[in-house]
């Protein structure tokens, strides 16, 4: 838990520093406030004008309160009015339309970040105030309505209609509602967010070119929330890449989500919170999604490879959460958490090879064009070493690119023919020479068989190697027939 106090003048000390390290500023509100508390509240927000440090966070939170507060409150959002350095501004606990309206001065012109209410009993009414800074400001990204009891359609509606106005670029996007998993629709000290809402949702997400994170839990979100928010993530201009789902769905409704992903190019990570039936069945969609080997038989190579291609390569985990409705088991819980730790491309070339691998010798059903041949070569003797390349070379088809002459080789083909008729020439001068040496080697070794017989293996006198050469001279001078 972040530190609260409330004693404002905690910080002033802090604030009078020149430090480039940013600060944390946690306030506590409950019951009365004294008026030694007011001035110093007024006191640290001129601090914070005036001061030279970032305001990382300011963190307020609320329990129970009087009018006192309020008028404290007030005062200390209207001196806060025009300030820079606050990036993010969190508001927790028993916090109404009246303390919202409180800091209405702050949220008219600000530079948030970062705006999370919290638990907090904020609703339609709240819309009004917060809209300045919905439509007007160009730095917000995060927007965090996380635990809260009574937003209701009104106050959705109306935020997602200022959203779109403005030149706001919300990057993170989380709606939810308090008690969810009670899933107790008969409480009516919460107001719940319709379907209707829900497909309002989908829409600004559809619209939306800044959103990559997007969390929405409500009772209401069921298997026809899941199918229009599949409509919009299916879509391969969506920019989402983390979803965290909570809701009225079970294998229906994961089934709609998992036909999105196959298109989806996005999403790297899904967080799932399911209060229908959730078994094997919709995990194992799931998992097809991203791993088109797991739990499929294919009928042939080609539609295997098919899948290959067809597969998600974006996604890399997907956690369900713990419910009594959810029947998973353990073994399908781990595979969906560890889908992959890769890059798309990455991830596609494991997938690739694994095909390649299991059907290396006959790879024809991929349908390489020639001029890819080699890359394909050079991909599986990567991943499959020299045995690999050796046995595509082998393969049925992998020849294919050197049966048919490169546009080089046929431009040159009258050339390359009369050098292969010249290397026949020389071939057979080059054996008729061989011949010709082995037959000098056969009258060198009669001329020194008959000198043994002659003179034996001794060496004979002056006149005898006299007679001897003469001897060999008739030899030579006799024709050869």
């Amino acid at each position: 838990m972040p530190f609260v106090t409330k004693n404002p003048a905690h910080y002033l000390k802090a604030l009078a520093e020149t430090s480039a390290e940013a600060l944390h500023i946690g306030l506590f509100f409950s019951r009365s406030i004294s008026e030694q508390q007011a001035v110093d509240l007024i006191k640290l927000a001129k601090a914070i004008q005036q001061s030279t440090r970032t305001i990382r966070c300011l963190w307020l939170r609320f329990r129970d309160g009087d009018e006192s507060i309020c008028a404290a409150l007030q005062a200390f959002g209207d001196e806060l009015a025009g300030d820079t350095s606050i990036q993010s501004l969190v508001v927790e606990g028993k916090a109404g339309p009246a303390e919202i309206e409180c800091l209405a001065g702050f949220f008219r012109n600000n530079k948030l970040r970062g705006l999370q209410f919290r638990r907090t009993d904020i609703d339609a009414s709240a819309a009004a105030v917060l809209r300045p800074l919905f439509v007007g400001s160009d730095t917000l990204n995060v927007l965090d309505l996380s635990q809260n009891s009574k937003l209701g359609d009104v106050f959705v509606e109306d935020m997602l209609t200022a959203l779109s106005e403005g030149e706001t670029s919300i990057e993170t996007l989380s709606i939810g509602e308090c008690d969810i998993d009670a899933a107790d629709d008969n409480d009516e000290t919460i107001e719940r967010i319709s379907a209707t809402s829900v497909e309002l949702m989908a829409r600004y997400v559809s619209r939306s070119k800044s959103l990559s994170s997007v969390t929405l839990r409500l009772l209401n979100l069921d298997d026809i929330g899941i199918g229009e928010l599949a409509n919009v993530l299916k879509r391969q201009d969506c920019s989402v890449r983390r979803l965290d789902l909570g809701g009225n769905f079970g294998n229906n409704g994961i089934k709609i989500l998992a036909e999105a992903l196959k298109t989806n190019q996005s999403i790297k990570t899904i967080t799932l919170g399911c209060h229908k039936n959730l078994n094997d069945v919709g995990a194992q969609e799931l998992l097809r999604v991203s791993d088109p080997f797991a739990y499929t038989t294919h009928a042939n190579k080609k539609t295997e490879w098919d899948s290959v291609k067809k597969s998600n390569h974006s996604l890399q985990s997907v956690y369900i959460l713990d419910r009594p409705s959810v029947t998973v088991s353990n073994e399908l819980v781990t595979k969906l958490r560890s889908i992959s730790s890769l890059q798309p491309h990455q991830t596609l070339q494991t997938k690739a090879w694994h095909h390649i691998e299991k059907h290396i010798e006959d790879i024809s059903h991929m349908e390489i064009d020639n001029k890819y041949v080699p890359e394909v070569m050079s991909f599986v003797q990567k991943r499959g070493e020299l045995n690999g390349l050796f046995e595509t070379i082998r393969s049925s088809n992998s020849l294919k690119i050197f049966e048919n002459p490169s546009p080089e080789r046929a431009r040159l083909s009258d050339q390359m023919d009369r050098i292969q008729k010249e290397n026949a020439i020389l071939k057979r001068l080059l054996k008729a020479e061989r011949e010709r040496s082995q037959s000098l080697r056969n009258d060198n070794y009669a001329v020194r068989k008959t000198v043994e017989m002659k003179f034996g293996k001794k060496c004979p006198s002056w006149n005898s190697c006299k007679q001897l050469w003469l001897e060999v001279v008739d030899l030579i001078k006799e024709p050869i027939w």
